[in-house]
């Protein structure tokens, strides 16, 4: 009876600490799933913020700001209130050389032309008239009129008169010896003046205009 009891003790026991031990390692397996539901109850939820409404809006503004062009300076303003130095060195360019060209001709050495005396229609037909007339040459009569006037026939220098500025002394004495009016006012006229030019250069008086030769 006492044996009997005591294995029924001896069974409770073991079945008590079995029964333990079971129950032991099922709170065992149990406990990780709990610790990870444990966790993720622990992990607050992000919060996300949103800026207040002027701020965005002056994010806005400035990001709609145009970029200002940079400009070739050594110095730049960017995005208004914000500066930056920003120093530009300029690349010197060589310059373009022009090409000399070899083929131009080369000048030859003229000599100066000789002036051409011209004289008006009239002049040209008394000039032409009294050098046939008196066989002299027309060059030579147009040589002391340009040189003495310049064609001028009213030039008068007080003692000398017309295009071949006669004195009145001459004149007279010229005029006479070929039986023509000695008036010392036609010394202006120029037929007459032309005229009598030709006849002293028909006598050889050619002297009569020294600084004409």
């Amino acid at each position: 009876m006492v044996g009997y009891f005591l294995l029924s003790f001896l069974s409770f026991c073991f079945f008590t600490i079995v029964f333990n031990i079971v129950a032991i390692a099922q709170v065992s397996a149990q406990q990780p799933s709990s610790q990870v539901v444990q966790q993720e109850e622990v992990i607050p939820t992000p919060t996300i913020y949103t800026a207040p409404s002027n701020t965005l809006s002056n994010q806005t503004n400035q990001v709609s700001l145009p970029t200002p062009t940079p400009t070739l300076s050594k110095t730049q303003q960017v995005f208004g209130a914000s500066t930056q130095k920003q120093t530009i060195t300029a690349t010197p360019v060589p310059p373009t050389e022009t090409p000399i060209p070899t083929d131009l001709p080369t000048a030859t050495p003229t000599q100066a032309p000789q002036p051409i005396i011209t004289t008006s229609t009239d002049l040209e037909t008394l000039f032409s008239k009294y050098s046939s007339q008196y066989s002299v040459s027309e060059d030579e009569l147009k040589k002391i009129a340009n040189c003495e006037s310049g064609f001028n026939s009213a030039s008068d220098t007080g003692t000398y008169a017309g295009m071949f500025q006669f004195s009145a002394g001459t004149w007279a004495s010229i005029r006479g010896t070929m039986g023509a009016d000695g008036n010392p006012d036609l010394r202006k006229n120029p037929e007459e003046a032309i005229k009598t030019a030709g006849f002293m250069l028909a006598r050889g008086q050619q002297n009569a205009w020294p600084n004409c030769h």
